[in-house]
C-alpha cells in the first residue's frame, strides 16, 4: 500500500525543492559550458584543460538531468498514488530509504540485487 496523507505530502515537498535545485543547476552548468567555449587562441595545454573542463561540465549536466528525470518520475508516482512502491517487487520502500533518497525506485533488497547483477555483467 503506497504512502498517504501528510507523509506523502512531506516527500512531495522535498521532491519539489530538489527539482528546483536541479533545474537551476542544469541551467547554470549549461551557461558555464557555453562561457567556457569562447574561441580564443590557446596553446596545447590550455586546449587540453579547456576540453577537460567542458567534458566535466557536460557530465555534471547529464547526472543532473538523470536525477531530474528520477524526481519527475517520483512526482508522477505521487499523482498516480503509487509513490513508495518498489518497481520490481511491488513492496513498500522503507520510509528510512525514502528519507535518504526520496526518488528511490527500488526497495533495498531489489536495489542490491540490481547492483549485483550489474557487477556480474
Amino acid at each position: 500500500m503506497p504512502l498517504k496523507g501528510a507523509k506523502v505530502e512531506k516527500f512531495r515537498q522535498r521532491l519539489l525543492v530538489k527539482r528546483r535545485e536541479l533545474m537551476s543547476g542544469v541551467r547554470g552548468s549549461n551557461v558555464k559550458s557555453l562561457e567556457s567555449t569562447r574561441d580564443e587562441i590557446q596553446d596545447i595545454a590550455d586546449q587540453a584543460s579547456s576540453a577537460y573542463t567542458k567534458e566535466f561540465l557536460l557530465s555534471i549536466g547529464d547526472t543532473e538531468r538523470r536525477m531530474l528525470k528520477q524526481v519527475d518520475e517520483a512526482l508522477y508516482k505521487i499523482r498516480q498514488d503509487t509513490y513508495g512502491l518498489c518497481e520490481t517487487c511491488g513492496e513498500m520502500i522503507s520510509e528510512r530509504r525514502l528519507e535518504a533518497l526520496p526518488f528511490a525506485r527500488l526497495c533495498i533488497a531489489c536495489q542490491e540485487e540490481e547492483e549485483r547483477a550489474k557487477v556480474e555483467q
